[in-house]
């Protein structure tokens, strides 16, 4: 038979473990809350044609191909970059824009080393005239492609654009 000072003992013990166990729980959700918090994110801005698209971090983990956007000849695209910087360390990265056409690359728009503070910002943007861009090679009535290539860390983000001719097709 148990004495009341064993009773007790036990009783504390069973709150012990309860504690222990509840702390463990709420440790690892924690962990998980803070590990997909922290890191390096880049998000894009697309804006053309008073159309602004916004390319989240998370898209490039589900599409290995690229983002397709469109837009008419003779309109301009503005890019806005922004790099998050949600660790507590400074994040340092060379960064570079060009424009491809296929496997051929046309011309770099940015190539800068950035150095970001712990839960700072940065914020790059460009602009894309495609009156400019067209290739000699190819008929003013036809559409055409190209490709933006963001490079951080070794890393490509691919933004095919669609550019439409504005004359008639026969």
């Amino acid at each position: 038979m148990a004495t009341p000072k064993t009773g007790k003992k036990t009783t504390q013990r069973k709150n012990l473990y309860l504690f222990l166990t509840i702390a463990f729980f709420l440790a690892i959700i924690a962990i998980f809350v803070f590990d997909g918090y922290m890191g390096v994110y880049g998000t894009v801005t697309v804006t053309t044609q008073e159309r602004e698209e916004v390319i989240e971090p998370d898209h490039w983990l589900r599409d290995d191909y690229g983002y397709f956007t469109w837009t008419e000849e003779g309109q301009d695209i503005y890019f806005h970059y922004e790099l998050d910087n949600r660790r507590f360390s400074t994040y340092s990265a060379d960064v570079e824009v060009a424009v491809w056409f296929g496997e051929a690359k046309h011309s770099d728009l940015i190539s800068q080393a950035v150095a970001i503070g712990g839960f700072d910002k940065e914020e790059l943007t460009w602009t894309i005239d495609t009156d400019a861009l067209r290739p000699a090679d190819i008929p003013e009535a036809n559409d055409y492609e190209f490709s933006v290539i963001i490079t951080r860390d070794g890393v490509e983000r691919r933004i095919i654009v669609h550019v439409s001719s504005l004359l008639p097709r026969y």
